[in-house]
């Protein structure tokens, strides 16, 4: 296969994935993790149709793409739908990606001492954190996913959706801190680490500012997507040059547009209906840039960090239901709704083997990917249990003496 077919595939998915996920449910797995593995057989590690050479080439192409998805995530952040997301679930959602991040990166920070791996200790720490910032989040889409399967109504799928939606800060601001440990020796005048990540969040908040005021009168369609596409690779390639976090940056530019602009509502709606199309050709790359090879205790090191994911979605679980009387309703093992990880843990993980090619950034993919498929069979399998414990679902609905219909 050469590079030309590739991009042909490429094109060709976008434009399934624009229609197949147009629906109200769409179709597919939440997740996506159905075309990594698509994207593995076809890659260097199976079949070897996409090589080595032809996913270098496509480097740029996946900048942009990673750089477009987390513009989207950034403009949709702390937003469930048309609404807001109410300051407690932020609060939930931040120090629950904030408590599962700690505690896989330090778990896998104990697994790399354990097993005496990483040349230096900026190795083990730029594993570690990727790793925990790849497992930190909740994939939106999950919960939605089997809310509206499930037409689930009620203060618990609430809850758990605006939980899904405001757990993405703090897992991008780690990525672009992890970023700075290894600055470009491209710069003429030398910055202090810490300087890295302000650089990168200030380039977000900058342009996201002046895409505001550029679109803060009537809004045109062509004109928006000029300066939504501008700025947007604006960011992208000044952070790439700068061997800054694309993703982080381009986050911030959508957080900053969507807080500072009144066409936020607009703006989430023209966006929103790109991300699938742009998220598959993402994700197959992704998938052919994995190698199972990566580390000598790779399998080790996925079930520690995925093992310290579980537990810390089960003392979540317990907290929430400690102070929430739906939750406790739905059991004590209602942190497992929110096992499910997706598109941005992908994406982080992608970033990583781009950022830091060789074992550091391909253990961080595989053990992201790892954790995506490992969440599509817990947590919407939980997700629903605890909806029909609640009472909320369709199901539990029609089975209830208020919802049975008369004879």
């Amino acid at each position: 296969m050469n590079a030309v077919l590739l991009l042909m595939g490429l094109l060709v998915l976008s434009y399934l994935g624009s229609f197949l996920f147009t629906g109200r449910h769409g179709a597919g797995l939440p997740s996506g993790v159905e075309y990594v593995a698509l994207g593995f057989l076809l890659g260097p590690g199976a079949l070897n149709m996409v090589g080595g050479d032809m996913l270098a080439s496509f480097e740029p192409v996946v900048q942009v793409a990673l750089g477009w998805l987390a513009f989207a995530v950034g403009l949709d952040f702390g937003y469930a739908g048309d609404k807001r997301v109410r300051f407690g679930s932020l609060l939930m959602g931040t120090l629950g990606a904030l408590f599962t991040g700690g505690a896989v990166a330090a778990a896998t920070w104990g697994a790399l001492r354990l097993f005496d791996l990483g040349t230096t200790p900026t190795d083990r720490i730029l594993l570690a954190g990727g790793v925990g910032a790849a497992c930190s989040e909740t994939t939106r889409h999950a919960v939605r996913w089997v809310v509206e399967r499930q037409k689930a109504r009620g203060p618990l799928a609430e809850r758990l959706n605006e939980i899904a939606h405001a757990d993405d800060l703090l897992p991008l601001i780690a990525v672009a801190v992890l970023f700075a440990l290894k600055p470009t020796p491209d710069v003429v005048v030398p910055l202090a680490i810490r300087d890295w990540p302000a650089i990168t969040v200030g380039i977000g908040l900058l342009l996201g500012g002046g895409a505001a005021l550029l679109v803060r009168s009537e809004l045109k369609l062509d004109e928006t997507w000029a300066v939504l596409f501008g700025v947007t690779l604006l960011a992208i390639g000044a952070t790439a040059r700068l061997a800054l976090s694309t993703l982080t940056a381009s986050f911030f530019l959508g957080m900053a547009m969507a807080a500072l602009s009144k066409h936020g509502r607009e703006l989430r709606g023209m966006v929103a209906p790109t991300e699938r199309p742009v998220l598959l050709p993402a994700l197959l790359l992704a998938g052919a840039h994995i190698d199972f090879h990566a580390s000598p205790k790779l399998a080790l090191l996925a079930a520690v960090a995925i093992g310290a994911r579980l537990v810390a979605k089960v003392v979540l679980g317990w907290l929430l239901a400690a102070v929430s009387p739906v939750a406790r309703k739905a059991g004590g093992l209602v942190g497992l709704s929110l096992m499910s990880s997706g598109a941005l843990a992908i994406s982080i993980g992608l970033a990583f083997a781009l950022r830091f090619p060789g074992w550091v950034g391909d253990t961080v993919l595989v053990i992201a990917a790892l954790s995506a498929t490992f969440g599509e069979f817990v947590g919407p399998a939980r997700l629903r249990r605890s909806l029909d414990a609640a009472g909320e679902s369709e199901a539990a609905a029609e089975q209830s003496p208020e919802g049975a219909s008369p004879a």
